[in-house]
């Protein structure tokens, strides 16, 4: 009876232990599909590491799965807004790193040409590339085998609109709120010190002079931004009419010839010297004709010259600064 007993249970314990057994390899395996499942190979030097992904629709409309704490970021157009979010790439295009204002931000920032060097690029061993929706199809897809390439619309609304789009590529919409309300405040706060320079109904015309034959009037873009939109100074009725038509603040400027400078002209002038080659060309033109020194923000003397660097640059962080630069240039009387 006893050896009946004892067979019995040293089966039961037999079976027990193979359950077990069997239970822990199905545990290890299923362990390891999830460990699969958030795994990735980085496809630059082969090696496995987990990275966690999510899934963003960007300007062309298409899904692309993408990090979602990317540490080493590539852009093509949107460094000012990325430095601005407190994310500061790998590499960058040639255009966006030429701005004086952006000295002591940049530095170790590598040049990535443009148009884009792929091979550079592909150095860099980025593990997110931000482009514009206009980057040619060859290019976007040598980018795209480099890493995972999301286009952010660089045209498509204003300013605010460009730094809300990156901040959702890179996860960090709050930082972006943070900086538009500190942006606006700024504002703010230069339009009560400029409340007492200007008259109620005063009018400002914003101009720019480019090479030998080129003269803008601006919209509410770029330099109007500031000056229009942030500052809430008058432009002049022409400009009014467009942005009225032009609810996403869209309108940049319009070519003009100088005989345009007498209807356009409002109570005050800012003239943007966009490069060298327009002070001995279309700026002297212009200077030498009667057309301007009829005008009577000449005769009164209420003409502002500014520079390209950094008010012609549509980005956070130049309009930021032009807007320091135009609290202090419109607080005192042009000379």
């Amino acid at each position: 009876m006893q050896q009946k007993y004892s067979l019995k249970w040293g089966i039961m314990l037999g079976l027990g232990v193979f359950l077990m057994v069997v239970l822990a390899a199905c545990g290890n395996a299923a362990s390891n599909n999830q460990t699969n499942e958030k795994s990735g190979t980085d496809a630059l030097n082969g090696q496995s590491q987990s990275v966690a992904m999510r899934e963003y629709v960007d300007a062309t409309g298409k899904k692309v799965s993408i990090p979602a704490n990317p540490q080493r970021v590539v852009t093509t157009q949107y460094l000012d807004a990325m430095l601005a979010l407190g994310v500061k790439p790998v590499g960058a295009a040639s255009h966006v790193l030429e701005g004086d204002y952006l000295k002591g931000k940049i530095d170790g920032i590598v040049d990535i040409g443009n148009p884009t060097n792929v091979e550079k690029v592909l150095e860099l061993q980025p593990d997110l590339i931000i482009a514009t929706e206009d980057t040619s199809p060859e290019v976007k897809e040598q980018l795209e085998k480099i890493a995972p390439t999301v286009a952010v619309s660089f045209g498509d609304g204003d300013v605010f609109k460009q730094l809300r789009d990156v901040a959702a590529v890179l996860g960090k919409d709050k930082e972006a709120e943070h900086w538009i309300a500190s942006f606006d405040k700024k504002a703010e706060e230069g339009r009560k010190k400029l409340a007492g320079k200007f008259k109620k109904d005063e009018t400002i015309t914003i101009y720019m002079t480019y090479g030998k034959d080129v003269l803008r009037v601006y919209g509410a873009r770029n330099v109007g931004h500031v000056i229009y939109r942030s500052l809430e100074l008058n432009p002049p009725e022409y400009i009014r009419q467009k942005l009225a038509k032009d609810p996403k603040y869209n309108f940049v400027y319009d070519s003009i010839s100088m005989e345009k400078l007498p209807e356009l002209s409002g109570d005050r002038i800012i003239m943007l010297v966009y490069d060298e080659a327009a002070k001995d060309g279309m700026l002297k033109e212009i200077e030498q004709s009667a057309l301007w020194r009829n005008l009577p923000a000449v005769k009164n003397h209420k003409v502002y010259f500014i520079k390209a660097d950094p008010w012609f640059t549509y980005s956070p962080l130049a309009i930021d600064h032009s807007l320091d630069e135009a609290i202090k240039m419109l607080s005192v009387d042009p000379t």
